[in-house]
This record gives C-alpha cells, structure tokens and sequence, in this order.
C-alpha cells in the first residue's frame, strides 16, 4: 500500500501504520523537501508521483492519501489509468475534501506568518511549537506554503469515475473534513464507495493509527464487524432491499431500522440503541413539490423567509432530517422544532443527534439522515451492491 503525505508531512508520519499493518507492505512515499530530501526544493508532480509507484502496478497495490495527500493520490490514480496501467484494489482516502470541491484552508496560504500558522494549528491540527520555535519555523513554513499552495492551485478536471473502489476516513472530532464532506468522495468510485468514522481530528493518521490500520485490514478482508456503541453502520441500495439481507452479514444481536424512498433504500444498523432514517432524491423539483407537512409551523416559516434560491434545498433537508427523526422516537413523541434550518449540523434535539448524508448515485444526488439518540455518533457507510460477501 503506497502512502502519500498530508501538507507539510513526510514518509515518517506512517511509521506507525507500517507497525500496525505488519500483514501488508505498506510503502510511505517521499516527497521533495521533507525529511531526508530536505535539501530539495518542496515541490512535486503527479507525473513524478505516478513514475515512483508505476513500475509496483503488476501486482496487487492499494493507495493511501491523507488531507492533501488523497487529493494527490485521487490524481496519481488517474494518471496510471491514462497509461493503461492496472487499478489499485483500493484508494483509501482520509480527512480530505472531494477533488470536485475547494478546500477552504487552501485560503491561508498567502497569509502573515503567525495568521497562517494559528490557522493551520487551530483548523488542522498542525504542531503548535511552530508558534514558539524559531527554529522549526524556519524549517516548516517553507514546505507548508508550498504544499498548500499546491492545494490552492489544484483544479479538478472531470473525467470517468475511477475503475477501483473508494473508502474514505473522517476523523469524528475534525471540524475540518467531517463525515457529511467526505461522502462526496461517492462521486468518483465507480466501482463501490465506503465510508469509516475514526476517533481523532484531521491528522488521525498519527493519533489513532491503530484504528485505522484495523479498518482498512478488515476491509481488504471483506469483513465489516459489528458496529461499536457509538457507531451506526448505513447500507445504501439503489433498489428495494430487505432488512433482514442486511442483517445476516452481522453474527451478533443488532437493531436496524429502514427507509424505502424514490427507488432507494438506506438501511441503519446500531449495536443497541434506536436510530431513525431518512433518504429521498434530490430531485430538481419546486419548493411547493416538497411535503411540508412533517414540519413544525416555525420550520415552514423558516423556508419561507428564505433566499428563493435556497427554500429547496432547505426543505428537502429539513423534511429528511424530521423523518429520521420521527422514525428514531416514535410517531407520537413530542419533538421540539429545528432552530436553524442553515446550521449545516449535525443538528442536537431534545437529546437526539441528527446527521445530515449528501448521498451520490448512479442516478443522481439524494439526501439522507440519521438520527441516534446521544449527542454524537460515529458513522459507517457501506453500499450493498458492493458487499455480496
């Protein structure tokens, strides 16, 4: 498994995985600039990336790609296809905005010294020494503004989805990439997409490395496990599916709860606890086409005082979130209306959390929600038409 660096890192940020996954040769990359290529300028190119890893494609080989690194590595991949190459069995992703999307802390780059370094520490768990260390400052600064600056003047050129499968990684306290941006990875896998929560912020990588490495050993295996506590696993079809096919891929005792919608079917499995769904398309539809009818009377004045522009997508998003709800607690529980329909969430309710799902498929885009009842939860996608193990 070859690994690409987030900015600013080098190969040495995956030792600990390469000790986690001993099953599996795992491969840090490493690019100019960083640690023993100190002495070179700190740039690179997807061309030169792709040479390194080429002549390794006549065997079986994943990526990994961490924050700036899956972006790197999403290109890397597309280059190799474009030389005929073979396709990784999987392209693992971690704390990264899709390749279609911006990436907002790409905006720092230009900024004052102290500006740009309180930023990358406070948003993107960079060292906090670089704030008092003259020295590592001098060192760092250089590699970080050009790696970010690499970042900035990426731009995403459509092409066919990648002919292998995804699986992207969301650390559950990063408040920079969470859960709801990483699904927008689903877009690019043409051949199957996943989604883990871990513990830790934007540079799991490091924190909760052997987290990691038990996930990506499970999934290479074909194995999914029961969720945790705190854990929801979601199967996504794109047909009707029966609960119980879900059910039997679990040995133990789970709850699951389900929703049928517009040809789609999302599927919540929670080790004990209730959890309510909702999915629907997102289709191209007027706001008065939406069934507002679920909704509390200060939601509907809330779509209404909206930008006409934005009163669709508020109320499809606001209708999934309260039947996710609604299935979570119960039909006739008394449930106190959204505050702000704009908060992009996750949304806390009278002890419920609601998770708001940007959903891709082969049809078009659709939304889903989940709702548990604690205050936070970490979430597992899977979709069924790639899990017949």
């Amino acid at each position: 498994m070859f690994c690409l660096p987030f900015a600013g890192g080098g190969a040495s940020a995956y030792t600990p995985l390469q000790r986690d996954l001993a099953s599996l040769e795992v491969v840090p990359l490493q690019l100019p600039g960083r640690e023993n290529r100190l002495s070179e300028p700190p740039a690179f190119t997807v061309h030169e990336v792709a040479d390194e890893i080429a002549p390794a494609t006549d065997t079986p080989y994943a990526v990994y790609g961490h924050s700036m690194g899956a972006r790197l590595a999403f290109e890397v991949v597309r280059e190799l296809r474009r030389r005929g190459l073979p396709q990784p069995t999987r392209l693992y992703v971690g704390g990264a905005h899709p390749p279609h999307l911006r990436v907002p802390l790409a905006a720092t780059a230009d900024l004052p010294d102290d500006a740009f370094i309180d930023q990358l520490v406070r948003r993107a768990g960079a060292m906090a020494e670089l704030r008092e260390e003259p020295e590592l400052r001098e060192l760092m600064l250089p590699l970080l503004r050009s790696d970010l600056a690499w970042i900035k003047r990426y731009r995403y050129t459509p092409e066919p989805p990648l002919d292998t499968s995804v699986v992207a990684f969301a650390g559950v306290d990063d408040g920079e990439v969470g859960p709801s941006d990483m699904l927008g990875w689903a877009r690019h896998a043409a051949h199957g997409f996943g989604l883990r929560t871990v513990p830790g912020g934007h540079l799991f990588v490091k924190d909760t490395h052997e987290e990691l490495a038990r996930l990506i050993t499970a999934d290479l295996a074909g194995e999914v496990g029961a969720p945790e506590r705190d854990e929801v696993h979601l199967w996504l079809s794109e047909c009707a599916a029966d609960v119980d096919e879900v059910l039997r891929r679990y040995g133990g005792e789970v709850r699951a709860s389900a929703c049928d919608a517009d040809g789609l079917t999302l599927v919540a499995v929670t080790a004990s606890h209730a959890a309510g769904v909702a999915v629907e398309r997102a289709a191209a539809t007027t706001p008065e086409a939406v069934d507002l009818s679920v909704l509390d009377v200060t939601e509907r004045d809330q779509i209404e005082d909206a930008a006409e522009e934005d009163r669709h997508w508020l109320a499809q998003r606001a209708v999934t979130a309260r039947r996710a709800l609604i299935a979570g607690a119960g039909h006739g529980a008394a449930i106190e209306p959204f505050p702000d329909l704009g908060d992009p969430g996750p949304w806390q309710v009278q002890g419920w959390q609601v998770l708001h799902l940007p959903l891709h498929t082969s049809r078009g885009e659709a939304r889903g929600a989940v709702a548990v009842p604690y205050g936070r939860a970490r979430l597992a996608l899977f979709t069924l038409k790639d899990r017949t193990r």
